[in-house]
């Protein structure tokens, strides 16, 4: 076969694929059309079954992509990052809930920096001659987006807690990250897309929501994060059951202090200043 110089990196080799960056080796038979659909088909199909695979493995196994992708099985999956991805892509365009973005007022009661968001509220309003509704809609706005991208904040965090409480077991960070991933794609898939979407399909069929009250959604959310985070943690850990209650309990209790106070102030912090 003849040797190829590649494109891309100047690599001298022989075969379709340079072996040092993997550039694709195009011919004259390559510039068609067809060729183009050929392509976007491939995209899809290879799409198709890794997205839904991973998918239907973090809803039916709950830690079984990490163990898989942790092991080197990782052909049939989504990126689990990827994946992550996806789903805020898909919450930003179907925003059911209005989740972690809430309204302006509501950061003035946090009794971390409830104080400071008032101080610096008032300041915005007098700064650009606002009223308050237009000041609230204005950061409401402002944080839609923000507020979502953010949550990418998450895994990083919940991946240190998750590597001090089982080290001994998986110790290295990585294996730690990946798997806060897949909760934070069960965290999402559940709280904010899937029931989200049983909801207005109870409103749909019943003619009102079945669960109204805040309080009673938190906990359906966090019920389920607890089984999740449970049976997760048994296959990917090999935990006693006791231990992985007492991880799971701690880590969603992480995840609420995280969530309450890192993530919403610098979510305000980013919001107000946006305004």
């Amino acid at each position: 076969m003849q040797e190829q110089v590649c494109k891309n990196c100047g690599n001298h080799f022989i075969g379709r694929f340079c072996n040092n960056c993997g550039e694709k080796v195009y011919h004259d038979k390559d510039k068609v059309v067809l060729h183009l659909f050929d392509e976007a088909f491939h995209f899809i199909t290879h799409f198709e079954g890794t997205f839904f695979t991973s998918l239907k493995t973090i809803l039916k196994k709950p830690g079984k992509l990490s163990v898989d992708f942790c092991n080197g099985i990782r052909k049939k999956y989504f990126k689990p990052l990827s994946f992550f991805l996806m789903l805020v892509i898909l919450y930003l365009l179907f925003p059911l809930f209005e989740g972690l973005n809430m309204k302006l007022h509501y950061h003035q009661y946090n009794d971390l920096y409830g104080a400071y968001a008032a101080k610096k509220a008032a300041a915005v309003m007098q700064q650009k001659g606002m009223t308050w509704d237009q000041l609230s809609e204005a950061f409401h706005h402002s944080g839609e987006k923000v507020s979502k991208f953010l949550l990418f904040t998450i895994i990083p965090c919940m991946a240190l807690f998750s590597w001090l409480m089982g080290s001994k077991k998986r110790k290295y960070y990585y294996d730690h990250f990946i798997f806060s991933t897949e909760v934070g794609s069960f965290f999402l898939l559940w709280g904010f897309l899937i029931f989200p979407a049983l909801l207005y399909g109870s409103r749909l069929v019943f003619g009102s929501f079945l669960l109204d009250k805040e309080s009673y959604l938190a906990i359906v959310i966090f019920a389920a994060m607890m089984i999740f985070l449970t049976v997760g943690a048994i296959r990917f850990f090999k935990f006693k059951i006791w231990y992985s209650i007492i991880y799971s309990i701690l880590y969603m209790g992480i995840l609420m202090l995280f969530l309450n106070y890192v993530y919403k102030f610098v979510l305000f912090y980013l919001a107000i200043n946006q305004v």
